[in-house]
């Protein structure tokens, strides 16, 4: 059992699981759902061609055909996949709601009308046989939000909704509901057109064009892209708890929360002892500020707002880059969350795309990001053009340590072609700053170049590590792990498989969270070089 291992003592293993549909080529992307509760997506989906968006079941450890994303362009070097699980169906709630029963009068996704879902299609996520989809309802009657699992609903457009136990609340009409089933989004390669940037939303099977305006004017070479997603939390939180926790809860007492202390037009002010108390100043600069709670004001609820600055300890202020649209009271409760926003690094530039995949524009107060927007000004541009085999690492899933050495912004950038390390600090002005070339425990142990490949997995181990397939042309699959808190990169249980061919681009590592009652671990799956062969790893230690 996988609770029972003993350091050391016991090995670590890969074991071969089904083979992939497609091999392994360039361009290939992989994208796993970074979710740490039963909430996330079962699924490992592997974008291997312009025609052919496959999945991967994380428990049967079978693949399937999901959809033709139709993507324009030449598929191939360039090409990627990433996972976003919040804001890909919304709705809104009409009359004849019950605590268990959720009655819609409309539901979009990427800002358009969905199409008729069939019966209990929310209450099953695609034969996993597991959970349905989660459903927070969002009330601005009563100023509350709650989360259920969905255990069954109508074949409509607006269908009505069955929850699997009741709300402290009825909802009412006007009141909104979010589906948290999440999008994979993709970027075909080559020649930049409409279709080269698409999403396909999970929980009604929705393929859509986005926006590619910003985007380079030929997509080629590499694809490194990260979710800073509200839902993907420190490894000891639970979705929808925010970075930081404090005395609060809310959603019946089952997720904690902050508790204002003051609010303002464009202001709301923290805990003066636990929770954001410790905070250091502008350490959450570029965040998100979501409203969970507040019964005094219930229309403030829901509404999210990125950080401009804060000040540090007791209190701390946080000033807004928009004002609210409603005031909340002084005593809201509310979550400090990343900014729900893509980053991308492409095409062998010195730039870092960020894309905002909400349904409403994001103002920092010195720049701002349209919803389904592309921005290369938002965030600051590296000193330094990445090169193949580019990977990026954020680092929420840890707890920083009390003199703040390490943070929940910080985003750290294997350049690819060198040994370089670079770190992002989202928080380190309005723009972010960015420190190029830092020293790191094992920098001359491996090169990321082309052909590598890795992900985060903010699961288990505290948070801190991610994993990276370092490709070395006729040698066993060299796997390696990057520790985001400590800067120390070592050698990881290598798979007995050798790799082969001319290095090609594309991804192949996923990371997702393995569950067994309280206990979580990170299983890793990769995906050979040049093959269809695929293996998977329990991480112990």
């Amino acid at each position: 059992m996988a609770n029972n291992f003993k350091r050391v003592i016991d090995r670590q293993m890969w074991v071969g699981v089904t083979p992939s549909v497609a091999a392994h080529a360039a361009g290939m992307g992989i994208a796993s759902d970074l979710r740490n509760d039963l909430s996330r997506n079962p699924f490992v989906y592997q974008l291997a061609s312009n025609t052919a968006l496959y999945r991967f079941g994380i428990v049967q450890k079978a693949w399937n055909l999901v959809i033709s994303p139709a993507l324009a362009g030449t598929f191939g070097a360039g090409a990627g996949a990433v996972f976003a699980p919040s804001l890909g169906l919304i709705g809104t709630i009409g009359a004849g709601s019950t605590t268990k029963k959720i009655v819609t009068s409309a539901m979009t996704t990427g800002g358009s009308a969905m199409s008729a879902v069939g019966m209990n299609t929310f209450a099953n996520r695609g034969g996993s046989g597991d959970y349905g989809f989660r459903i927070r309802v969002i009330s601005v009657s009563t100023g509350k939000i709650e989360e259920r699992w969905i255990v069954g609903n109508s074949a409509s457009a607006t269908p009505v909704i069955e929850l699997n136990s009741a709300l402290s609340f009825t909802p009412a009409s006007g009141d909104t509901i979010e589906i948290i089933g999440g999008r994979v989004f993709m970027l075909g390669a080559g020649t930049l057109a409409s279709g080269s940037w698409k999403s396909f939303e999970t929980a009604s099977n929705t393929l859509a064009t986005r926006t590619q305006t910003n985007l380079p004017a030929t997509i080629g070479t590499d694809f490194a892209a990260i979710a800073l997603d509200e839902q993907y939390v420190p490894h000891n939180h639970i979705p929808g708890e925010g970075l930081i926790v404090g005395v609060g809860s809310y959603d019946a007492g089952s997720k904690r929360c902050l508790i204002a202390t003051a609010a303002a037009a464009g202001s709301i002010t923290g805990q003066a002892s636990g929770g954001d108390a410790v905070v250091a100043s502008n350490e959450y600069r570029n965040f998100q500020i979501r409203i969970v709670e507040d019964t005094v004001n219930p229309t403030a609820v829901g509404q999210r707002r990125i950080i401009a600055s804060h000040t540090a300890g007791s209190s701390p202020v946080y000033t807004l880059g928009a004002n609210w649209a409603v005031t909340p009271s002084a005593n809201a409760k509310f979550v400090i969350e990343n900014p729900n926003l893509i980053l991308l690094q492409t095409s062998a530039s010195a730039q870092l795309y960020v894309y905002n995949y909400g349904t409403a524009t994001i103002n920092n107060g010195t720049g701002s990001i349209a919803a389904d927007a592309w921005s290369t000004a938002y965030f600051a541009a590296p000193a330094n053009a990445h090169g193949a085999g580019v990977t990026l690492f954020p680092s929420y899933g840890i707890q920083p340590d009390d003199e703040r050495y390490a943070r929940h912004s910080f985003l750290y950038r294997f350049r690819g072609a060198s040994t370089s390390l670079d770190v992002f600090d989202i928080a380190g002005a309005a723009t972010g700053a960015w420190t190029a070339g830092i020293a790191y425990d094992g920098s001359g142990m491996a090169t990321p170049n082309t052909g590598s490949s890795g992900k985060y997995a903010p699961f288990d181990n505290d948070g801190k590590f991610g994993y990276m397939n370092i490709y070395v042309a006729s040698a066993l699959n060299q796997i390696y792990r990057f520790d985001v808190k400590n800067r120390v990169l070592s050698s990881f249980t290598p798979t007995d498989w050798v790799q082969s061919g001319t290095a090609a681009t594309g991804e192949r590592v996923a990371t997702y969270c393995a569950i067994d009652g309280t206990d979580k671990y990170t299983v890793v799956l990769l995906l050979t070089h040049l093959s269809n062969i695929a293996f998977e790893m329990i991480v112990q230690t």
